[in-house]
């Protein structure tokens, strides 16, 4: 599943942000190996140079500081690394300022921006001969494969990075490759050869004593205990995670955590515990600023209300991921322009030569501003016709259904005045024969007649009345409803069921569509279905109006069924730009579910 995919990712993201707390230092041992010392540092020295590394060094503990707490601060902070840095050519301040972003962006999955990152990050630090750095970029390489499934490249670059951060004695940041190894062997359901490496990742964080480190092991594992559906064990791993979690106050690794707990329940089918951890996981995620844990949060809920059977909230809660998903697609694109334009910054600032670029720039910026312009003024042009064709065919077909309801009125009241009337007639002159003067035979005969005149008569009646029934239009379609469903219910033969959580009565036009769409329906499950029970239920959403017919008949969608009725249907239901589903099984028998959307206040 994606939303597992994901979960998998953002536990090993979340590994990548401890480069940003040891940039310093992580262990005793680091400090010795020098891990943290650069060989090389280029400036050029420019006013206020001085004071713009301090400034560096401030927003960069800062940025540190923020990555567990609050994503949103973290990264405006980073920025101005990075832009610093560029303003006085500062090497190690771009790797810094990179190493940072890189985080950011990974564990935001913005995957493209972070192997281009990558790249730059190892080759500016290989000429500062900072191996340090360079380990970690090729780590970051190594999830952006893994993320397009390149295996091969990815367990390639782990194993660079795990080789230096071995030589460096940079015990920590070897544990967290370590754990992004056993991350991939999971991700490939390679499930016993990803243990061995989780048990060593768990070693090197026990010795220097990281609760952090732990934590994120021990989430790891409970994790692909969820993926193997032993869900006792993964809540054991996720308990003792959290806790570690909440003991050193960090509230990314606690929103993770909360996500996967809620996760767990809900495959266990545990609906209210997961409706309770997500809750706090979605509470803990808008503290975090991260969109990506609150859509897991939201959909989390959303299951655990559909297992419910609650499925009016379930659908508040996916239209609200549905909603952020646009917003961080948005988000995205605007985060990649700005990204472009500071690496453009950078690489112009490098080189005397991209003056002609940068005048290349303008002109075709202006170029494509005029360009732009006239698309949006031929843009805007086409949308006020179209706009007019739309408010045009609306009036055509608002002017149709009003023929329609007239001529059915006209049908109905001819059916019942005339034909009705004579059929009312022939049954009088019936009862007026004197059938016993009539031999054995033709008594027979003329009861079968007499029998005969008085179905047709009923049946013109119930078919006048429901071409264009007067609790339609008087009363509404909810009335309209429960009347024919009382009709159909006089027959016996099948049980119809009415359900209607439809509070306030919509257009006309749309109650009449409605009301002949679910006529054609039972009509159908009368004639063909075979089966003895059938439900209606009619309800609505906020942009919505949902109606459900089903029957346990044969499960069969006949030939005949296929024909002009079906086609009348699916045409109604599009005229109303709405949606139609059938499912049918054998045995089971159909359900035919329509989605309307609601006419604008």
């Amino acid at each position: 599943m994606v939303y597992d995919r994901a979960r998998y990712i953002a536990r090993a993201l979340l590994l990548v942000v401890v480069a940003m707390a040891t940039l310093k230092c992580s262990s005793p041992s680091e400090k010795k190996s020098g891990a943290f010392t650069d060989t090389l540092v280029l400036a050029v020295p420019q006013e206020g140079f001085a004071e713009d590394t301090v400034l560096i060094n401030q927003y960069h503990q800062f940025a540190s500081s923020y990555l567990f707490m609050d994503a949103e601060k973290a990264m405006f902070y980073a920025k101005f690394v990075l832009r610093l840095s560029q303003k006085h050519q500062w090497a190690k301040g771009k790797v810094l300022a990179y190493n940072l972003l890189s985080t950011y962006y990974l564990l935001d999955g913005s995957y493209d921006i972070l192997r281009g990152l990558s790249n730059e990050t190892i080759m500016l630090s290989r000429q500062l001969h900072m191996p340090f750095y360079t380990a970690h970029a090729q780590r970051f390489l190594a999830e952006s494969y893994g993320e397009y499934r390149q295996w091969d490249s990815a367990r390639v670059n782990y194993n660079r990075a795990i080789s230096t951060f071995k030589a460096l004695g940079a015990d920590s940041s070897q544990a967290m490759c370590l754990e992004n190894l056993a991350n991939s062997f999971r991700e490939k359901k390679l499930y016993d050869e990803s243990m061995p490496y989780y048990d060593e990742a768990y070693a090197l964080f026990d010795k220097i004593e990281s609760d952090w480190g732990r934590a994120t092991v021990l989430q790891s594992k409970g994790y692909l205990h969820v993926l193997q559906k032993q869900y006792a064990p993964a809540e054991k791993y996720f308990d003792q995670s959290l806790a570690l979690f909440t003991r050193i106050q960090n509230r990314y690794g606690q929103v993770n955590v909360l996500n996967d707990i809620a996760n767990n329940y809900c495959l266990q089918g545990q609906f209210d515990k997961g409706i309770a951890t997500s809750t706090a996981a979605l509470d803990s995620s808008v503290l975090y600023h991260s969109v990506q844990q609150t859509n897991w949060a939201l959909l989390s809920l959303s299951r655990a209300y559909k297992g419910k059977g609650m499925h009016d909230k379930a659908l508040d809660y996916m239209e609200k991921v549905i909603f952020n998903r646009r917003m961080v697609h948005t988000d995205n694109v605007q985060r990649e322009y700005t990204m472009y334009q500071l690496t453009y910054e950078n690489e112009r600032k490098d080189s005397e030569i991209q003056e002609k670029a940068i005048e290349t720039q303008r002109l075709q910026t202006s170029i494509f501003a005029t360009v732009s312009i006239l698309v949006l003024i031929l843009a805007i042009i086409l949308w006020l016709n179209n706009k007019k064709l739309r408010r045009k065919n609306a009036e055509i077909h608002e002017a149709m259904i009003q023929g329609q309801t007239i001529e059915r009125k006209r049908v109905a009241a001819e059916l019942h005045d005339n034909l009705g009337g004579t059929l009312a007639s022939l049954n009088w002159y019936l009862y007026g024969i004197d059938k016993s003067l009539l031999p054995p035979e033709e008594q027979k005969i003329y009861q079968s007649v007499h029998q005969m005149v008085g179905a047709a008569y009923r049946e013109l009646r119930s078919l006048s009345h429901n071409l264009m029934p007067q609790e339609l239009e008087e009363h509404g379609l909810v009335i309209a409803l429960e009347r024919l469903v009382s009709q159909m219910n006089e027959n016996k033969n099948i049980e119809f069921v009415f359900n209607s959580r439809l509070h306030n009565r919509v257009q006309s036009r749309i109650e009449v569509e409605l009301y002949s769409i679910i006529l054609e329906l039972t009509t159908n499950i009368i004639k063909h279905s075979g089966s003895t029970k059938a439900s209606i239920s009619l309800y609505e959403s906020m942009k919505n109006i949902y109606v459900i017919v089903s029957d346990n008949g044969s499960g069969v969608v006949e030939p005949m069924r296929q024909g002009m009725g079906l086609k009348n249907i699916k045409n109604r239901v599009s005229g109303l730009r709405g949606r139609l589903t059938i499912h049918s099984e054998a045995q089971t028998g159909i359900k035919v579910e329509i989605e309307i959307p609601k006419p604008a206040a």
